[in-house]
């Protein structure tokens, strides 16, 4: 998994916001596991909405620094519509869910020229996980934001 630099993800996310930041190959599939937890204790998800959409992102000026890769991100031309993500294995009463990874969902092709071995700058994506939590009580409703962060390389066989 790539490293990226502080100020690339803050890009991203700002300054104190939770991300999830990789290096995906194209046409790889994975999925994360991830649970939510306060104070030692599994925070109960019962009766929220959790939803994952990414879009397509331009990126420049690629470098590999000594403090993981840098790079701008700006919108990408023309503008795409936002892809869903699966959300399985949701278990709300121990806090837990899985984000699922199918990178052939993403309508990237193999003729892609960001795919190119020789390829400056790669392929991007940029989003968020939205967990809302409904009102309970005195407490209103709110939302719980993971940004997410990727980037698509050729594994230099496909392109």
């Amino acid at each position: 998994m790539a490293l990226f630099s502080k100020n690339t993800l803050t890009q991203v996310s700002g300054f104190d916001n939770q991300i999830i930041a990789g290096e995906l190959v194209y046409n790889q599939r994975t999925f994360w596991n991830l649970s939510f937890a306060s104070g030692g204790s599994s925070v109960d998800l019962t009766g929220t909405t959790i939803n994952a959409q990414i879009i397509r992102r331009e990126v420049s000026n690629l470098q590999d620094t000594r403090y993981g890769l840098s790079f701008d991100i700006a919108d990408y031309v023309p503008e795409p519509d936002p892809v869903t993500l699966t959300i399985v294995n949701e278990n709300p009463t121990n806090g837990t869910f899985t984000l699922v990874i199918d990178e052939s969902a993403w309508a990237i092709m193999a003729s892609d020229p960001e795919l190119n071995i020789a390829a400056n700058n790669p392929v991007a994506f940029s989003g968020r996980i939205k967990i809302s939590f409904p009102a309970s009580g005195s407490t209103p409703a709110q939302d719980s934001i993971i940004f997410l962060l990727f980037l698509v390389r050729s594994d230099g066989v496909v392109n």
